[in-house]
């Protein structure tokens, strides 16, 4: 039960009630509260773990019309006024599914319909299946987690919650479910969770702080969550009382038939057994006897807890919650009644002095009490009817009284021992028949005293052809002759002895990691002879031409080359290799440049100067402001140095006709020279 203050849990007790109402509806940065003012009526159900309300707003003013609160997270609050002022009980929040808008006698209203969190855990359904093996170690703790906290492969698409562990009874953190635990596709995350608690005491609720807490409940001795009582503190309007056997009463466990070593366990309900022995048998993976009695133990309390023994209709308690162990104390009958809420109901309804909860012992989640009356175990509905209409069916084990099967045995042999018959009594087919016992040794057909023949048959006679042989004997439909094949005594076809055909034949490569290895000793003339391009074992690689031809030839781009477009080098049929375009080549004669210029640049690629001949001259050229050294010798002692080129006097030309200019001589000393001046040293 929630917490209560003291002024709160007086005001709640008291002979009139000042209630309060509100809820608080959010979704994103939206929010929007309502109170007592705006609420006419609400049904608020726990049902287990369930819970679900439905509130009703009035909406004369058509507020609601244009708000679409579908999907908005609800807190629900209940309260009362007390003397320090308004006190409210916040509930788990719940979220709003549906929005109906009604119009009846004298005012127009807006329904909200939210669920809870464990409603939502229904709706979210696993999209692989979940499948572990015998050796699998997860405890039934370790798989809660999972599942809730959506950290398991077939709910990892969903929402995650957090779980609070208030209490734990022996089994939980203890029990390996191993392969009998399994969650197929569509099965949803509640029932997953159902399945593993049914395995202990615990059980599980949405709390107001919005997380899922499991916890161990009380379910015995004085310390009551809360009592109702005629005389004092919160009185009730009504009880009923029902006298209800615990069905079943008895609960064994064992080990799996395979397991080794076995264990088992029991529980009962004496008084109940005693009246009418009904029981329930488990087998499972188990660890050891104590652990077989304590899940039995487990199971049968959750029988003894769920039996309804009562229901109460009492004022409204703001803090009840389901499993709450509260009493009911009748001083009319001098009787009381303990147990665990089951299932509790809250209504309130505006100006009708409605402000009443009804609640009952046990008896939660009529599916699983329908189960329960089919015989059905807690192991879930879904995993029992939900795949009886499968394309592929699968199954471990199949145990049927009234079913056609045809036997076969773990290798897929059809064994009719298996149905008591064998084929003396199997009729012969269209196409085979049977075949009656044959010795056979090392593959030939052993004729023995065992084998009976056609009458007028001889087997001491043998069948002699003559003269005839095998080229003699016509071909049947069936049967044709054959010749012979180069076979070796494996039966294995020799190439060496294949002819050729439309394919050839060739000799053994050696490969080696997927690569052909031309051999490094073995030499055989030549391997390749195409088009100008020779590849042999002894000579090497070899470049030829032809009139008209060239031996290599080079392109910028595979699309120049089928173009023979911008041809880049190539070694000509003469013999002379050619560069640029066919503008520079090289020959025995030197190197010929069809241009006029010869570039020169230094290391770096900057244009130094060239030259390059002019009418009838050989022009030197630099560019501006760099200097043109020609460096002579000292010369030979005893005489002066000059600077001749052939043999002839050298011209300092100076600018061109029209262009006077300077010729430097040394660094300050310049020679000017006019136009059209020749200076020179006779």
């Amino acid at each position: 039960m929630r917490a209560l203050s003291t002024a709160l849990k007086n005001a709640q007790q008291a002979q009139s009630i000042d209630a309060l109402l509100k809820i608080l509806l959010a979704y994103g940065a939206s929010s929007y509260t309502y109170t007592i003012t705006r609420i006419l009526d609400i049904e608020e159900t726990e049902d287990g773990s369930l819970q679900s309300l439905k509130i009703m707003l009035d909406n004369s003013d058509k507020m609601f019309n244009e708000l679409n609160l579908k999907g908005y997270k609800g807190v629900f609050s209940l309260g009362a006024v007390t003397g320090s002022g308004d006190e409210y009980s916040a509930f788990a929040p719940m979220w709003v599914k549906a929005q109906r808008f009604d119009s009846v006698p004298g005012k127009l209203v807006c329904t909200l319909s939210l669920e809870g969190i464990c409603n939502l855990l229904a709706d979210d359904k696993a999209d692989e299946n979940y499948l572990p093996d015998n050796d699998d170690e997860k405890t039934v703790k370790t798989l809660i987690n999972e599942i809730i906290g959506a950290d398991i492969d077939c709910f990892a698409h969903c929402h995650s919650y957090d779980i609070v562990w208030d209490s734990e009874d022996d089994v939980i953190d203890d029990f390996k479910p191993k392969d009998k635990f399994r969650i197929y596709h569509g099965n949803n995350r509640l029932s997953a969770v159902n399945r593993l608690l049914d395995y202990t005491k615990c059980v599980m609720r949405a709390q107001n702080d919005g997380k899922i807490h499991i916890f161990n409940p009380i379910t015995t001795g004085t310390d009551y969550d809360y009592t109702y009582s005629l005389e004092s503190g919160h009185t009730f309007f009504s009880k009923a009382s029902r006298e209800r056997l615990v069905i079943p009463n008895y609960i064994r466990t064992n080990s799996e038939d395979d397991d080794d070593p076995q264990y088992n366990g029991s529980a009962i309900d004496t008084e109940s057994h005693d009246r009418m022995p009904k029981r329930e048998f488990y087998k499972m993976h188990l660890e050891s006897d104590d652990q077989a009695e304590k899940i039995a133990e487990a199971m049968l309390a959750k029988f003894q807890m769920w039996s309804e023994a009562g229901s109460a209709e009492v004022p409204m308690n703001v803090g009840a919650e389901v499993f709450d162990y509260v009493k009911v104390t009748d001083e009319r009958e001098d009787d009381y009644r303990v147990g665990n809420i089951g299932r509790l109901t809250r209504h309130y309804t505006a100006g009708k002095n409605v402000w009443r909860m009804t609640f009952t012992f046990g008896d939660w989640q009529n599916v699983r009490k329908a189960l329960a009356n089919l015989n059905l175990n807690s192991d879930d509905l879904e995993n029992y009817f939900a795949r009886l209409s499968v394309k592929d069916l699968y199954a471990e084990n199949i145990m049927a009284e009234n079913c056609d099967f045809v036997w076969l045995d773990p290798d897929n042999t059809i064994d009719l021992s298996k149905i008591g018959d064998n084929l003396d009594n199997l009729p012969d087919g269209e196409v085979f028949a049977r075949v009656k016992s044959l010795h056979l040794d090392a593959g030939q057909v052993k004729l023995d005293e065992n084998i009976l023949y056609k009458p007028g048959y001889n087997p001491n006679d043998k069948f002699d052809l003559g003269d005839n042989d095998l080229d003699d004997i016509p071909e049947g439909t069936l049967y044709q002759r054959v010749k012979s094949a180069a076979l070796t005594p494996d039966g294995l076809v020799v190439l060496d002895n294949v002819e050729a055909g439309t394919y050839g034949l060739v000799k053994s490569t050696s490969i080696s990691a997927g690569q052909i290895l031309l051999s490094k000793t073995v030499k055989d003339g030549e391997w390749y002879n195409e088009s100008g391009l020779i590849m042999d074992a002894t000579a090497g690689m070899v470049l030829y031409g032809g009139p008209g031809l060239m031996g290599l030839r080079t392109y910028p781009t595979l699309a120049d080359y089928l173009a023979d477009t911008n041809l880049q080098c190539y070694v000509g049929t003469d013999g002379m290799l050619y560069a640029g375009g066919g503008t520079v080549f090289l020959s025995a004669e030197g190197l010929t440049i069809k241009g006029q210029t010869l570039y020169l640049r230094d290391s770096s690629g900057n244009l130094k100067g060239y030259v390059f001949g002019h009418s009838n001259l050989l022009a030197l050229w630099s560019p501006l402001g760099v200097d043109i050294d020609i460096s002579v010798g000292s010369g030979v002692s005893g005489m002066t140095s000059d600077v001749r080129l052939g043999g002839r006097d050298v011209y300092l030309n100076a600018g061109v006709s029209g262009h006077p200019g300077t010729v430097k001589m040394g660094n300050y000393t310049y020679l000017k020279i006019p136009v059209g001046t020749n200076c020179f040293k006779t």
